[in-house]
């Protein structure tokens, strides 16, 4: 009675009983409502460098850079590209950005709902393959629930992996009909739908793979023509070697090796060390999907120890799995004694219409082996008869073949074991590959539900079975998904796996949250279990900098660049401290000069570098120009111009801007008017530029009327920024119209009233039209608003030193001195004050 049954599912019958769209819609129900709390988490991890740091997303760059530009935005001819071409995900993002922005709520319901479609495809999968409706309905159901999947669903870089999956589940369900009826038109679509999946992540590119295993293996279409057959697997076959040979060949691949922390074992040098533990890496994937517990957005360094022995329990597992692999597929190839009768008859289905072209008449002939098919050429019954015998045994063979190729193909190219990859484990990357483990789960399901048929009681039990297995894997998911809401709660919850990477992520999260104990607590803490992480030791740097605690500051930059030479940001941040502890100026110039050409030979986030490299140049020309060193402020501008010809247009116009400043200084009228234009060009629609450029005019005597123009216009086009009025007051300040130049700084400091400069301008702009005790008020605001600041504290002794309250001025004086002990200003007056007293 289960014969026709099989049969119907095997030869994917188009139609869907009630029974079934009952289960197609509960299993894509339960999927969406379980990620239904990821709708309100944001941006964590590698979304930040994915979308919000991608020009290619947020359209700052021209679309036709999708084809150029890797999954990350770098140049794919970059040095640090990471060589992931995945254009058609991009795309994807850049729809999302046009549509929402960067709210990230629209983005994760994307994902949730190709989690949706996935489940939904993954039924209809299994129901090609599986002979029990309930089996069907497990690998359905399990696929909904499994917690693995949460870094592809609620992880929006694992879009990548929802979409190539829908895309290659797609391609296979089209094949399948194809297998039907050779139409070119569903071969067609099978080709197209491949290439989509691969265009969204490269694990995809083993779909045409599949399709054809699938066309070998299945009887479906057994009864059209050997010819027509034999010509759909050669157009896969041809289509699958020029998509490889386009991918390796024509795109520009990685010039340089991943890091040793992000793939240790592809960086080791004993031979023996690097073979057992790849070996074993599919089985610990493997766990993750058998027994999901134990789940970290990151899995590189030693968060999968190193085997380095022949006596590790660990080879135990690599033993039984590549074992109960391979006896799996020898079962399903029926290579068991009792199934070898039916050997040559499958053989002779892919062999005779080679043989027509080789000359031969039977399998025997060029095989040489003793083949007791007895099919021969010029038997016209053939296919009829060989078909007819072998369906029931390969209905039984192909959804345990093809269930195991879903779990291998599409795992092969991440598994370290054909070619090193940037990681170790990515659980996203078991997205696809779990579609084949539900499908061997489905399978085994409903063979135990047909093997107890008889019993109510057995079939009872194992249904309260399905429902307890889905409920926990279910409220696992539930609860992995909140570790994805946030970055703190994400790198808390892999400290227990990899220490080193989880506390010095979460080292830097705190101290972007004001947290600057705890954030130093985790930073070396991980320094503890690593201490060669640059990034740490970088980032506890960045903690002391922003205590304003420089001196600590500056040796934890040094180690940093002394680890990673490339680190731009490091040369920044050790030229600020060192800055910031005043004596120690041309070291700084030394080291911005260094930071802003390092040319970053191999880095992976190019946008950063390339930011932090700009930094350093204006950075260079400000301590350049201080000293009075207009020649040299200017070459550094004009070289970075010409360093960094890839600079958004909002940068190069400051570049532009500030070079346009010196050479005003330099009298050069001509081409500081000329560079101002050319910021002008750049943002028209900036109110700095007009600003800036009314600061060239106004340098040239002859030209005030031009400039105050400039300065008119800047607060027409941006009426709400600060500086523009900020800046025209300066003008007016300089042709002694005080008054006027007060409203606009009252404006000014309304605009950004926690803006230190402005309040402080405020004060200066009243001591000037002598209005002496409401600058006080001002000058004490400005110290609230920058308690640590010494020129604060001396600015506020000055005022009241002219106001004649001699002892709060002193007790100014002393604390701006005990801030910065060589405060030039504070001293000066303080001695000065000292000598009044004596006389």
């Amino acid at each position: 009675m289960h014969t026709p049954k099989c049969h119907r599912r095997a030869s994917m019958s188009p139609t869907l009983s009630h029974k079934d769209l009952a289960g197609l819609a509960g299993c894509s129900a339960l999927a969406f409502v379980l990620y239904l709390n990821t709708l309100n988490a944001g941006f964590v991890y590698d979304d930040r460098r994915a979308i919000l740091a991608n020009g290619d997303v947020t359209g700052a760059r021209p679309l036709a850079n999708l084809l150029r530009n890797d999954f990350w935005g770098t140049p794919l001819v970059d040095s640090g590209s990471h060589g992931s071409w995945r254009p058609l995900c991009v795309l994807s993002f850049r729809l999302n950005f046009i549509a929402g922005g960067l709210a990230p709520m629209g983005y994760h319901l994307v994902n949730v709902l190709l989690h949706c479609v996935a489940t939904w495809l993954v039924f209809l999968v299994a129901r090609t393959l599986l002979p029990s409706r309930m089996g069907v309905l497990a690998a359905g159901a399990l696929f909904a629930v499994h917690p693995v999947h949460t870094e592809a669903v609620a992880g929006l870089v694992g879009r990548a992996d929802l979409a190539a999956c829908v895309f290659y589940l797609l391609a296979y369900l089209s094949y399948r009909r194809h297998m039907l009826n050779r139409e070119w038109a569903s071969l067609m679509l099978t080709i197209v739908l491949a290439l989509a999946a691969l265009l969204c992540k490269e694990t995809a590119i083993t779909a045409l793979l599949l399709c054809a295993l699938c066309d070998v293996l299945s009887p479906v279409g057994r009864e059209n023509s050997d010819k027509r057959r034999f010509r759909s697997l050669s157009i896969l076959g041809f289509t699958l070697l020029c998509a490889l040979y386009c991918r390796l060949s024509l795109l520009p691949r990685p010039s340089t090796a991943f890091a040793a922390a992000d793939n240790p074992t592809a960086h080791e040098s004993c031979l023996w060390t690097r073979t057992l533990t790849f070996l074993y890496l599919p089985v610990a994937n493997f766990r993750l999907l058998l027994w999901p517990q134990e789940l970290s957005f990151d899995w590189g360094m030693e968060a999968v120890p190193r085997i380095r022995t022949l006596w590790d329990a660990r080879n135990i597992l690599t033993t039984a799995f590549y074992g109960t692999l391979i006896a799996l597929l020898c079962r399903g190839f029926g290579l068991r004694r009792s199934a070898t009768a039916m050997d040559f008859a499958e053989l002779a289905h892919i062999s005779l219409p080679l043989v027509r072209r080789l000359g031969g008449n039977s399998c025997h002939t060029w095989l040489g082996l003793s083949c007791n098919c007895h099919h021969q050429l010029s038997a016209p019954s053939y296919r009829s008869t060989s078909a007819s015998s072998t369906t029931k045994s390969s209905s039984w063979t192909a959804a345990p073949i093809l269930g195991t190729a879903f779990v291998v193909l599409p795992f092969l190219p991440a598994s370290n074991l054909l070619f090193y990859v940037g990681f170790v484990m990515a659980e996203r990357v078991l997205y696809l590959p779990s579609v084949g483990y539900c499908l061997l789960f489905g399978l085994g399901f409903g063979h135990l539900w047909q093997r107890v048929n008889s019993s109510r009681r057995c079939r009872l039990v194992l249904l309260c079975g399905l429902v307890v297995l889905l409920g926990v894997q279910g409220l696992r998911t539930c609860r992995r998904n909140l570790d994805w809401r946030d970055e703190e709660q994400l790198f808390r919850s892999a400290i227990t796996i990899n220490p080193p990477k989880a506390l010095g992520n979460l080292g830097s999260v705190l101290s972007a949250q004001g947290s600057y104990e705890q954030a130093e607590l985790a930073l070396r803490m991980a320094l503890g279990h690593r201490p060669s992480m640059a990034d740490a030791h970088f980032n506890l740097g960045v903690v002391h900098q922003k205590q304003l605690n420089f001196s600590s500051a500056v040796p934890c930059f040094r180690r940093a660049i002394e680890l990673r030479p490339q680190l731009a940001v490091a040369y920044l941040n050790l030229g600020t401290s060192l800055i910031s502890l005043g004596d120690h100026r041309q070291e700084a110039i030394s080291v911005l000069r260094i930071g802003a050409r390092v040319e970053g030979s191999g880095v992976r986030d190019r946008g950063a570098h390339v930011e932090a490299r700009y930094t350093c140049y204006l950075q260079l020309s400000v301590l350049y120009r201080s000293e009075g060193r207009l020649y040299d402020a200017a070459a550094t501008l004009r070289e970075s111009l010409k360093a960094l010809p890839l600079l958004p247009p909002k940068q190069k116009a400051v570049l532009h801007l500030r070079l346009g400043e010196i050479l005003a200084e330099l009298q050069d009228w001509d081409e500081a008017e000329q560079q101002q234009r050319l910021a002008l060009h750049l943002q028209p629609e900036q109110g700095t530029a007009y600003v800036t450029y009314g600061q060239t005019l106004a340098r040239n005597g002859s030209r005030l009327a031009e400039a105050e123009s400039w300065f008119k216009r800047a607060l027409q086009m941006a009426p709400l920024e600060p500086s523009s009025h900020h800046h025209y007051a300066d003008f007016l300040e300089q042709q002694e119209r005080h008054h006027e130049a007060l409203s606009l700084r009252l404006r000014a400091a309304a605009l950004a009233p926690q803006d230190y400069t402005l309040q402080s301008c405020v004060a200066d702009a009243l001591r000037l039209l002598n209005r002496l005790a409401e600058a006080e008020l001002w000058y004490r605001k400005a110290v609230t608003l920058q308690p640590l600041a010494a020129h604060a504290h001396a600015n506020l002794g000055a005022i009241l030193q002219m106001r004649g309250l001699r002892k709060e001025a002193v007790a100014c004086y002393h604390k701006a001195l005990e801030l910065q002990p060589g405060h030039a200003i504070s001293r000066a007056n303080l001695a000065r004050m000292m000598a009044q007293g004596r006389k």
